[in-house]
C-alpha cells in the first residue's frame, strides 16, 4: 500500500514561516507507517526542499536563528473578490514546475503510482492553493483517488466539494476511520473480488498518537508537536471548538517528554508547541513536563506561536518556563478594553495581565523578552481602541504582535455576521459566507474600516514601540 500526503501552496497577501509545519499530516504519516503503509510526503511549504537549496538559486531563503524564514513567492493577479485590497497578492511555496518534478520523482515512470493521495488544508481563504495542487496530481495520477481534509475542508465543506477531490472529509485525521470509501467492507461471498482495500486505522484518542514523522531527508531546524488536542475555551472568534469536536485531550506528559528527547537527540534544538491551551491544568501537564526537561538538561529552545493563556500563569510556572528556555513566549490579551474581553470569552482581565507581567519579570524575563497578541479589525472595534491597547501593553515591557481579525466559519462571530451583505459595504456583491476568500484577515473594509493609512499608522506604532524595548 502506497499513500502520498500533500500540504498545498498558499495564496495570500503575506505569509511567513513562523515554525509552520503540516502537523496533522506528520502525525498521519507516523500512524500509517506503523501500519506498514509506504508513505511519501510532498510539502509545498517546506523551505528546506532540496530543489530550493541549489547554491546561488533565487529560491534560497535563509533561516533566522531559530529556524523561521521567508517562503519562496511569486506575485500573481488578485482574484476578483480581493481586487479592492490595496496590497500585492502572491503564491507562496514550491513552484508548480518543481512540484511536478517532485511528484514524478517520487513515482518514476514504470513504477506503481500511489494507491491514495491525501491533502490537508489550513486557512479557508488559502483554497486556491488546494485547487491548484489537486489539479496537478490529477494530471499526473489520473486514476488515484484524492482525499481532502483539514481546516478548510471542515469549515467550508460545501465549498470544498469544488476542489476536484474525490472525497472531502470533515474533522481531524480520525475522520478517515469512518469513511466507507477508504475502509470498505470485505467482499461478500466465495470468490468475489472488490476494489483494493485502502484500510486505515487512526487511534481514537489523540493521547495514543505516536511522535510526528519527519522524513530523514528533511533539513529542519525545528520540530513541531502538541501535548494536547482541542481547547477547553469557547472564544467567539475561534473555530477550534468546531475543529476538535468540542473535546480537549492531553497526552501523558511522560510520553511528550520522550518525543522531545527524541528530537533533541537528533540535533533539533528548536521545539515548537502547537497547543491551543498549553498552560491549561498546569499541575498535571506542563509543569511536570518542564521539570523533567530541566532535570534532563536538554539543550533546546521552546517556542509557542499560538498565544498562551495568561490566567494559568503563576510564579512557579513562569520560573519553569524561563529555566526550560521558552524563547519569546507569546501570550494572548486580544484587547485591553474590558467590553471586548468579556464579549470574546473573558479569558483574561487587565488585572490578570498586570499580575502575569509582574511574575514574568520576577522570573527573569526582561523588557522585550515576551510578546502579547492584540487583535485589530474586529467588528465593532475602533482603531482608537487598538491604539490604546498597544500603548497599555507597551508600558509593561511586552513586545506587541497585531493579529489581523478574520471571521471564521462556525464561530459565534461568524454567525453574527451572516446577515451582512457584501454589496451593502461596496464589496463585489457576494455574501462573504459563500466566498472563503473574503475570510482573509486583510479584508478590513468588511467592518467599516475605511482609512488604510490609519491602519498602517497603527501597525507602525506597534513596530516603533517594539524597537524601543
Amino acid at each position: 500500500m502506497k499513500i502520498l500526503l500533500i500540504n498545498p501552496p498558499i495564496y495570500d497577501f503575506a505569509a511567513f514561516d513562523l515554525w509552520s509545519a503540516p502537523l496533522g499530516l506528520l502525525y498521519l504519516a507516523s500512524i500509517l507507517k506503523q501500519q506498514g503503509i509506504e508513505v511519501e510526503l510532498l510539502d509545498y511549504m517546506d523551505r528546506a526542499n532540496s530543489l530550493l537549496l541549489i547554491p546561488n538559486s533565487s529560491f534560497l531563503t535563509p533561516n533566522s536563528v531559530y529556524g523561521c524564514g521567508h517562503y519562496v513567492k511569486q506575485k500573481i493577479e488578485k482574484p476578483e473578490a480581493l481586487k479592492h485590497i490595496p496590497r500585492n497578492y502572491f503564491r507562496y511555496g514550491l513552484p508548480k514546475d518543481l512540484a511536478v518534478n517532485c511528484l514524478k520523482g517520487l513515482y518514476p515512470s514504470g513504477q506503481c503510482p500511489p494507491d491514495l493521495i491525501i491533502f490537508t488544508s489550513v486557512m479557508t481563504y488559502w483554497y486556491p492553493g488546494v485547487f491548484e495542487a489537486i489539479q496537478t496530481v490529477k494530471e499526473i495520477f489520473s486514476d488515484t483517488p484524492v482525499v481532502l481534509g483539514g481546516t478548510y475542508a471542515t469549515l467550508c465543506y460545501e465549498h470544498a466539494q469544488k476542489s476536484g477531490a474525490d472525497y472531502v472529509l470533515k474533522g481531524g485525521i480520525e475522520s478517515l476511520n469512518s469513511n466507507p470509501h477508504l475502509n470498505p467492507p470485505p467482499p461478500q461471498g466465495e470468490g468475489r473480488e472488490g476494489a483494493k482495500n485502502v484500510k486505515i486505522t487512526i487511534p481514537c484518542s489523540f493521547s495514543d498518537y505516536p511522535i510526528p514523522y519527519y522524513p530523514p531527508n528533511q533539513n529542519k531546524d525545528y520540530a513541531v508537536l502538541r501535548i494536547s488536542a482541542g481547547c477547553p475555551f469557547k472564544c467567539s472568534y475561534c473555530a477550534q471548538d468546531v475543529l476538535s469536536g468540542g473535546s480537549f485531550v492531553a497526552k501523558p506528559w511522560e510520553k511528550v517528554f520522550e518525543e522531545i528527547k527524541d528530537f533533541a537527540d537528533r540535533g533539533i534544538k528548536n521545539i515548537v508547541f502547537y497547543d491551543d491551551a498549553l498552560l491549561y491544568n498546569p499541575e498535571k501537564i506542563i509543569k511536570p513536563l518542564l521539570k523533567k526537561i530541566i532535570e534532563s538538561n536538554l539543550k533546546i529552545n521552546i517556542h509557542t506561536p499560538n498565544g498562551l493563556h495568561l490566567r494559568y500563569l503563576d510564579l512557579e510556572l513562569a520560573l519553569l518556563m524561563k529555566k526550560a528556555n521558552f524563547v519569546m513566549p507569546r501570550f494572548s490579551l486580544e484587547s485591553a478594553d474590558a467590553r471586548i474581553q468579556k464579549e470574546t470569552g473573558a479569558k483574561i482581565t487587565n488585572e490578570g495581565f498586570e499580575k502575569a507581567a509582574a511574575m514574568l519579570k520576577e522570573a527573569g524575563y526582561k523588557k522585550g523578552e515576551y510578546l502579547i497578541y492584540l487583535l485589530i479589525g474586529m467588528p465593532g472595534q475602533s482603531l482608537k481602541e487598538t491604539e490604546s491597547s498597544i500603548e497599555y501593553v507597551h508600558k509593561f515591557g511586552a513586545k506587541i504582535s497585531l493579529s489581523e481579525y478574520s471571521v471564521i466559519p462556525g464561530t459565534k462571530d461568524f454567525k453574527k455576521q451572516l446577515g451582512i451583505r457584501i454589496e451593502e459595504l461596496g464589496i463585489n456583491g457576494k455574501d462573504f459566507a459563500n466566498e472563503p476568500l473574503l475570510h482573509n484577515k486583510s479584508v478590513y473594509p468588511l467592518f467599516d474600516v475605511k482609512d488604510w493609512n490609519e491602519i498602517y499608522r497603527i501597525k507602525n506604532l506597534a513596530k516603533e514601540l517594539n524597537s524601543l524595548l
